[in-house]
């Protein structure tokens, strides 16, 4: 009998030990956010969304300096040995051609600005502003470029120079251009009696246009080199 009781004591208190086991306890506090992990690879690129509609045209703006008016000017040309020994002229110890410049009127004779250029054949690259001297490998010899303008044309005068004689001749290889830049100021600036163009707004003295590269006056004059 005693060791019936025994043993029904152990049994009771094994049950009592199980379910205090097994009992939950109370949640705890909340732990420390740990370290981030490193970032995933970056997925594909979506598809493109359709275009969204055209927004409203905006407002219209100020009007840019108005450019020169009339504003004309030759393509570069070169001319055939005949045309360098033009006799409707006065003499002179230079070669010489005549280019007919209908549009070079009285007025722009007067109050115009008339600006010439070449390039030398042997350097066809370079342009020069006439007057132009081009010297030599031997610094003596030498060429004189210039032209004279008059009501419908233009005469280029073409002359070498070997430090002892001065000769004409046909430098067939030579290409030659003109700009015409009409009169847009009466009367000059300051007193002066020079010659001015009103250019997009802007007063340009003639010493100050042919003071200017051909570069420069290419792009003051939206005109292709």
């Amino acid at each position: 009998m005693r060791k019936f009781k025994s043993l029904s004591l152990l049994l009771l208190a094994s049950a009592f030990i199980l379910v205090n086991c097994t009992k939950e306890g109370p949640e705890g506090p909340a732990g420390a956010t740990g370290a981030q992990g490193p970032a995933g690879a970056t997925g594909a690129a979506g598809a493109t969304g359709a275009a969204g509609a055209t927004g409203p045209a905006g407002a219209t703006g100020a009007a840019g300096p108005a450019g020169t008016a009339n504003v004309i000017y030759s393509s570069w040309a070169s001319y055939p040995i005949a045309r360098w020994s033009d006799s409707t002229i006065f003499s002179l110890t230079y070669g010489r051609v005549i280019q007919p410049v209908t549009s070079l009127t009285a007025a722009i004779i007067d109050n115009g600005i008339v600006l010439t250029y070449v390039k030398v054949g042997s350097e066809p690259n370079n342009v020069h502003q006439l007057p132009f001297q081009y010297y030599f490998s031997n610094a003596t010899t030498f060429e004189n470029h210039r032209s004279i303008s008059v009501i419908g044309k233009i005469i280029y005068l073409f002359q070498v120079n070997n430090g002892t004689t001065t000769t004409g001749g046909a430098p067939t290889a030579n290409q030659y251009r003109w700009v015409i830049i009409p009169g847009g100021v009466a009367g000059g600036r300051g007193g002066s009696t020079e010659k001015m163009a009103d250019i997009k707004g802007q007063l340009y003295s003639e010493s100050q246009l042919k003071a200017m590269s051909y570069s420069q006056i290419c792009s003051l004059l939206n005109i292709a080199q």
